[in-house]
């Protein structure tokens, strides 16, 4: 499931789930193969995905995890910081691995519920400013700008949905 363009490698992955690891025996709770095949899965995702879309992606490997298991490990992995859980304001969480990963913020269309990563140094210095100038120290932050797709407005139509929608109706989601 690792994709050849992500830097995240098999010494990443490993080292990842020896973190889960000893955050679960921290807590008095097994490392189960369902629960390591799950995080490995989710560990080894490029990009945000759902839970349904993790399940899926299991289920099309070949691995017999319910999505109950999924939603539990997700759950786990976020309480680990191994994955980043949002909500983009559209009643579907989505995830994407913490570790290894340089900060972004998001930009989400409400047209076609596309999520954007960017990065922008003129923000980023600006929100310092901000925090600096109300006498705080930044621990921790995030943004994400919710946009309307030009061409959906324009056009009536936008390839981005049109994708979304196929992969949503071929997973029997919609």
């Amino acid at each position: 499931m690792l994709q050849d363009d992500d830097p995240f490698g098999e010494d990443a992955l490993e080292s990842a789930l020896s973190e889960l690891e000893v955050f679960l025996r921290a807590r008095r709770l097994k490392m189960t193969e369902q629960r390591r095949t799950m995080a490995k899965a989710a560990l080894s995702h490029h990009g945000h995905f759902t839970a349904e879309e993790l399940h899926r992606a299991l289920g099309n490997d070949g691995e017999a995890v319910s999505l109950a298991t999924v939603y539990r490990g997700l759950a786990v992995l976020e309480d680990a910081a191994l994955v980043e859980g949002h909500d983009f304001a559209d009643g579907t969480r989505r995830y994407e691995r913490a570790v290894d990963r340089q900060h972004h913020d998001h930009m989400v269309c409400v047209d076609c519920r596309a999520v954007i990563e960017f990065t922008n140094e003129k923000i980023e210095r600006l929100q310092q400013q901000v925090v600096e100038a109300h006498g705080f120290t930044m621990k921790d932050h995030s943004l994400t700008l919710f946009v309307r797709c030009n061409v959906w407005r324009a056009d009536g139509a936008c390839e981005r949905r049109a994708e979304r929608e196929a992969r949503r109706k071929a997973a029997g989601l919609g």
